[in-house]
């Protein structure tokens, strides 16, 4: 579904397995971010394709952390031209614990190399200056990618239409959560991008659920 020009959403609606939201950012970034499952990942390409996107022309292939539901698809471009990028600490909780917590899952761990590893910051491509946010709490490395020119903010699962992530994962953190969130919600947000459940469009609606997550939902992460 097109969000707005250069933006595409692919909002996971299966009742019965989690698998997570996936965003594609167009010319000329030309970045699939969070591609899922491994299983799904086809799925996610032909409805790009109905919405006329080559997907010869992916780029990159972005992971905002590395919890199974949204990397282990990620495996699917490790032997193409396709760049594969997460953040460097996520790399290394990766690394660290993914044996152990895709086991956890029930799934075999897949082989993995990665061509770019994020740090905070500008990350110019293509002419294009986008903004990573490093953003702990749900996972060591998470990031959040904010495109400033789209007011567009891709959050993984650092938070969702009226929730947040959970902390209880391997490496998770509800002080770090929260620190996350509130650096988030002082930036410039037309649209939330969340992990999972719907997106959410427009400023207003946007502090309004930053101001209700604050107030409703803080007091509850541990």
């Amino acid at each position: 579904m097109k969000v707005c020009e250069g933006i595409y959403a692919y909002i996971w609606k299966g009742m019965f397995e989690n698998n997570c939201n996936t965003f594609y950012l167009g010319e000329p970034l030309n970045m699939f971010i969070d591609p899922g499952l491994k299983k799904y990942v086809d799925v996610r390409l032909e409805d790009m394709k109905k919405d006329g996107i080559n997907t010869d022309n992916i780029q990159y292939v972005v992971n905002t952390h590395s919890h199974p539901d949204h990397f282990e698809g990620s495996h699917n471009f490790m032997d193409s031209d396709i760049k594969v990028v997460m953040h460097k600490e996520e790399i290394a909780f990766l690394n660290e614990v993914g044996p152990q917590f895709f086991a956890m899952m029930g799934m075999q761990f897949p082989r993995f190399t990665f061509d770019i590893e994020l740090e905070e910051g500008t990350w110019e491509v293509g002419g294009v200056e986008l903004q990573v946010y490093k953003t702990p709490g749900h996972s060591p490395g998470s990031v959040c990618i904010y495109w400033p020119e789209k007011k567009a903010l891709v959050c993984g699962d650092l938070i969702f239409k009226e929730s947040v992530g959970r902390t209880d994962f391997p490496g998770g953190s509800g002080e770090k959560l929260k620190e996350s969130i509130r650096r988030m919600a002082e930036l410039d947000i037309e649209y939330i991008l969340p992990g999972h459940m719907d997106m959410i469009q427009g400023k207003d609606n946007v502090k309004k659920n930053f101001d209700l997550i604050e107030k409703y939902i803080f007091s509850m992460i541990v």
